[in-house]
């Protein structure tokens, strides 16, 4: 087996014509260019541009590769999370038979213990990527979300969903592991985050923590469980480009689980929208994805039942679970200035919906 490498200079030309699929030819050497700056919170990318043997059209002009973060405490987590194993199963095993745009893998591979870790896959190149400091639009909003409810519909409660031995439930014993994460990361979360935070607010998340394992055992009890994207923002969606003009494109499946869709919904308003576009928007966009769901998925016999309360209970119970992400994670670094803005964000914006929306009664329903 080719050796994996841990970082972007380790990319040879040898290593890359061991890898990359035998439709594509024979690479003569390659030039890197690192992107994602501030938006690779837990993986390095790069663009690679090949130059091959028989000229140009011998394969793609481009690559992107995505190695693990540089970054020890980012590493860490993904590893200990299972993060980089999941996406080099998910380009190796599902990524070519969904019902939405995502990349073309050319290569995955990874560790046993998930570290090193890389991949290649298809750049979409001249597409729009929305920032997600400034917020999606209420347009870039409603296309995402069709899209996730697209991802939903496929796998609600199916057979296929829990074949997929890969991707863990919520429940599983590393995320339970988060209840001592988060006690760890509390004093530093509340010393950054508390001054922003209302007294409720903090006793609710407090107690959500202590509570984590528990909650994600109530969360999985629930059922209308389905393959969640999980890391539903901004950035994770590309618009247009070579994939094509109406084309939306998925990608970074490190997080993906099996959870309720109200996750990615709850991860989408929450985060990639500012608080003043979601408090606008917010009903309208929920019923958008609820009837994009229900379209999609109406000949599904998992999804019987569900309806729009249940939907608007299940995101408010993922804003409580968002909270204690935002403790487990409240040390990554973001890397330079953009990242640590974006974190910021990312961190505060779940927080603020979580208090507009009181969660804190959640806590009780936790069984």
């Amino acid at each position: 087996m080719p050796q994996i490498p841990s970082q972007i200079a380790d990319i040879t030309t040898e290593w890359l014509n061991d890898v990359l699929p035998p439709n594509i030819g024979r690479v003569k050497g390659f030039n890197i260019e690192r992107f994602g700056t501030g938006v690779g919170i837990l993986g390095e990318l790069a663009r690679l541009t090949l130059d091959y043997v028989d000229g140009p059209g011998a394969g793609p002009t481009t690559v992107v590769a995505k190695c693990q973060s540089p970054a020890p405490e980012n590493q860490f987590l993904a590893q200990a999370m299972g993060f980089y194993l999941r996406e080099v199963n998910f380009y190796r095993e599902v990524a070519t038979r969904l019902p939405i745009r995502v990349p073309q893998p050319y290569y995955a591979d990874c560790g046993a213990d998930g570290l090193p870790f890389v991949i290649l896959i298809e750049e979409i190149t001249g597409a729009h990527c929305p920032d997600q400091i400034t917020g999606l639009t209420l347009a870039e909003a409603e296309k995402i979300l069709e899209t996730a409810a697209r991802l939903h519909a496929a796998f609600w409660e199916t057979k296929e969903l829990y074949e997929l031995s890969w991707l863990p439930p919520m429940n599983n014993p590393l995320y339970k592991a988060g209840k001592a994460m988060a006690q760890a990361q509390w004093p530093h979360f509340k010393e950054h985050f508390g001054p922003h935070l209302d007294g409720a607010m903090l006793d609710a998340l407090h107690k959500a923590c202590d509570l984590y394992p528990d909650m994600l055992d109530w969360w999985v009890k629930q059922g209308h469980q389905t393959f969640t994207h999980t890391d539903c923002r901004a950035e994770n969606y590309l618009f247009g480009g070579s994939a094509g003009d109406d084309a939306i494109t998925m990608i970074d499946f490190q997080l993906s689980t099996r959870h309720v869709g109200a996750w990615d919904v709850c991860n989408l308003l929450a985060a990639s929208l500012t608080p003043d576009m979601r408090r606008k928007h917010e009903d309208h966009l929920i019923n958008h994805y609820f009837d994009k769901v229900s379209e999609f998925a109406a000949d599904m016999p998992g999804f019987k039942g569900y309806s729009l309360d249940r939907l608007w209970y299940d995101y408010r119970a993922a804003l409580l679970q968002q909270g204690v992400a935002q403790v487990i994670t409240s040390n990554l670094q973001g890397g330079n200035e953009r990242g640590d803005e974006l974190l910021e964000e990312l961190h505060m914006r779940p927080l603020i919906a979580a208090m507009d929306h009181k969660v804190g009664d959640i806590v009780k329903d936790i069984r």
